[in-house]
């Protein structure tokens, strides 16, 4: 437990809580609109490529300090970037925890 001061409690109380629910109350509200128009078919979900996410994830965010290599310039391959992780934890299909030694992803950067 933490110690907080009566009055930061009843600030805290008074302006962050009311605030903080009307934001959940409106972003609930619209996902249940959300859920009703989809129920009804008057709108679709988004198509999901992923592959892009994906690389995109990789690319962009934390997971770039496991990239390992670089294909050369003029490699039949092509230009391919090595993403290589170690002791990579996973469900397999029959819903069993499992740890692959190395996991390794290849990606097209060019696409």
């Amino acid at each position: 437990h933490i110690y907080i001061p009566f009055f930061d409690f009843l600030w805290g109380f008074t302006f962050i809580g009311p605030f903080s629910y009307m934001l959940w109350k409106h972003r609930t509200i619209i996902l249940r609109i959300r859920q009703f128009l989809y129920k009804r078919g008057l709108i679709k979900p988004m198509e999901c490529d992923y592959e892009a996410m994906c690389a995109t994830l990789l690319l962009e965010q934390t997971q770039a300090i496991h990239y390992y290599a670089r294909t050369k310039e003029g490699n039949e391959l092509g230009n391919i970037a090595g993403f290589f992780f170690a002791n990579f934890p996973y469900v397999d299909n029959e819903c069993n925890f499992q740890v692959a030694d190395l996991f390794a992803v290849d990606i097209d950067l060019d696409t």
